[in-house]
C-alpha cells in the first residue's frame, strides 16, 4: 500500500511538472511574438520620428530660402546661397531616401526572423505536445499497473 502511495506522489508530481514546463513553452511563444511586434512598433516609431525630422529640416532650408534678399544688387551672393540651400536639401532627400531603404530593410529583416522563428516555434510546440502525450501514456499506464497491483492484493 505504501509502494502504492508513493508511487501515486510520483505520478502527481510528474504530472504537475508536465503542466509547469507546458506553460512555460507556451510563454516563450508568447515571449516572441510580444518581442517581435514591440520590435516592429519601435521601428515604426522611428520612422515616424526620422520623417518628422526631416519636414522640419526641409521647412528650415525652404525658411532660409525665403528670406534670402531679392536685391539684384547682391545678384551673385544670393544665387550662391540658393545653391548652398538647395544642397543642403538635395542632401537632405537622399538622407531620407537611404533612411527609408534602411527602415525597409530591417522591417524586412524583422518579418523574416519571425517566419523563420515561427515554424521553429511550431516545431517546439509540437514535440512538446507529443512528449506530453506519451508521458500522459506512460502514466495512465503506470496507474493501471498499480490498481492491477492493488486489485491483486484485494483479493
Amino acid at each position: 500500500m505504501i509502494k502504492f502511495n508513493s508511487c501515486l506522489v510520483i505520478i502527481g508530481l510528474s504530472i504537475g511538472l508536465f503542466f509547469i514546463s507546458h506553460a512555460a513553452t507556451a510563454a516563450e511563444a508568447q515571449q516572441g511574438d510580444f518581442r517581435f511586434q514591440q520590435n516592429l512598433e519601435q521601428l515604426q516609431q522611428q520612422q515616424q520620428i526620422d520623417q518628422l525630422q526631416r519636414e522640419q529640416q526641409q521647412n528650415q532650408l525652404q525658411q532660409r530660402l525665403d528670406e534670402i534678399p531679392r536685391q539684384p544688387v547682391e545678384g551673385m551672393q544670393r544665387q550662391q546661397q540658393l545653391n548652398e540651400l538647395q544642397q543642403q536639401t538635395d542632401q537632405l532627400q537622399l538622407e531620407q531616401q537611404q533612411n527609408q531603404f534602411r527602415q525597409q530593410q530591417q522591417l524586412d529583416q524583422l518579418r523574416e526572423q519571425e517566419q523563420l522563428n515561427r515554424p521553429q516555434r511550431q516545431q517546439q510546440l509540437d514535440q512538446f505536445r507529443t512528449d506530453q502525450q506519451l508521458q500522459q501514456l506512460q502514466q495512465q499506464q503506470q496507474i493501471d499497473q498499480l490498481q492491477e497491483q492493488q486489485q491483486k492484493l484485494r483479493e
